[in-house]
């Protein structure tokens, strides 16, 4: 008989009364006895009780639904999308994926020319990715590099902002803009054509600015021979200094 049900049985048997004389027991020998068989009762069931539910453990597979851990992103959210961290192309963005394009005519603060170029990637099936900035040339009608000096600090219409991955799916495009201060005292070089090496590549692509905003060469320590550069942004907006 397992201990709770002997105790129990002790405590039951002290406290009927006694069908005889030879068994009776004064009441105060009865008092103790009932206490000590009840606290038995109730220490031997308790501990029969925390061994049962201290041994009981989990078998994973096999009905143990609440041992399964969570995480986020097993849980139910309204927008289960957000759940996932966003797609990043594995592969790099050269040249041979690439289409230049001029981004279109924009509205200048006084004496800034600003040449806002686009980067398409050609493929229909393979996305792409580039991060940091382009190395820029801008070469007269005679081929010859405009000996101009190119920053990465951003101006008042070029973003300051430290370059990110852009993602450029199929079709898609990726923009970079260049700004540069007027030539007050004229120029020295005429720039026709801008050619673009994409970031950690080594081939150019060319696109002709003839008719386009002047990118010229004003001469050495002129201030409009510095031309402001952007890194490669996923809009145009992005290239853009923000007030």
């Amino acid at each position: 008989m397992p201990t709770c049900a002997i105790c129990e049985a002790l405590a039951l048997s002290l406290s009927r009364q006694p069908t005889g004389p030879p068994q009776m027991l004064s009441r105060p020998m009865r008092a103790p006895l009932l206490a000590l068989a009840g606290t038995l009762a109730l220490s031997a069931c308790g501990s029969a009780h925390q061994a049962t539910t201290g041994s009981f453990h989990a078998t994973p597979g096999i009905g143990s639904a609440d041992t399964t851990t969570l995480t986020p992103s097993s849980l139910s959210t309204s927008n289960p999308a957000s759940t996932f961290a966003p797609t990043h192309f594995a592969t790099r963005c050269s040249a041979s994926h690439l289409k230049l394009g001029w981004g279109g005519r924009i509205s200048e603060p006084t004496g800034q020319h600003t040449l806002s170029l686009t980067l398409t990637n050609a493929s229909s099936a393979q996305g792409c990715y580039m991060f940091g900035y382009p190395e820029i040339m801008l070469t007269d009608s005679r081929g010859r590099a405009l000996p101009l000096r190119y920053s990465r600090t951003g101006d008042q219409v070029v973003t300051s902002s430290v370059p990110s991955q852009v993602d450029v799916a199929p079709r898609s495009t990726a923009y970079v803009t260049l700004n540069k201060y007027r030539c007050d005292a004229g120029e020295l070089m005429n720039a026709t054509m801008v050619r673009v090496v994409p970031p950690d590549d080594y081939s150019s692509l060319q696109l002709s600015i003839t008719g386009n905003v002047p990118m010229d060469y004003c001469g050495p320590g002129d201030p409009g021979s510095t031309v402001h550069l952007s890194p490669v942004e996923p809009s145009y907006v992005a290239t853009i200094s923000q007030p």
